[in-house]
């Protein structure tokens, strides 16, 4: 069996009734563009987000409430330096969404420190997957403790990107 098939023999997968999804875990995050990455959390996850990006704010919108109890909320964060064995693999400017959101999701898993508690969006549509950092008992070591930087969109911000807007 070569490591393609070894991966593939590993991945699981399940669904996730969205409306459970708020008890396994205390932060979602997803990549969009422009180097922005949204954090959905909880209190303990809005706590973490806090300590490492001290300058977020937390809303909460229509959306967020039709599908979410009222503890959870969001913010948008613009990743503007990656951890440097990141930066290795993969430069900043060249990075995908999919890619922040694990980088932020691997801060803010090992701030957290708690298996199982930071999951992570990849993918698109129906090829959606949601990715639990620590899952299934595997180890997981993030090297790059408080050195990726970020800071805070507020609602309406200009992307680098072009004429849309982070919202």
């Amino acid at each position: 069996m070569n490591r393609h098939e070894r991966r593939k023999a590993r991945r699981v997968k399940t669904t996730i009734d969205l409306r459970s999804i708020d008890s396994m875990c205390d932060v979602q995050v997803e990549g969009k563009v422009g180097q922005v990455v949204m954090i959905i959390a909880n209190a303990r996850g809005r706590k973490a987000a806090e300590e490492l990006w001290p300058d977020v704010q937390w809303t909460r919108d229509e959306l967020l409430a039709s599908v979410r109890s009222p503890d959870w909320m969001f913010t948008h964060i613009r990743v503007t330096k990656l951890p440097p064995h990141f930066e290795q693999q993969v430069p900043l400017v060249f990075a995908s969404p999919d890619a922040l959101a694990y980088a932020v999701a691997a801060e803010l898993h090992h701030h957290i420190r708690a298996p199982e508690r930071v999951m992570f969006f990849s993918g698109q549509a129906d090829d959606l997957t949601v990715n639990i950092l620590g899952a299934l008992g595997a180890p997981f070591e993030f090297a790059g403790r408080g050195t990726l930087f970020a800071e805070y969109m507020p609602p309406g911000s200009p992307l680098v990107s072009g004429n849309e807007s982070v919202h």
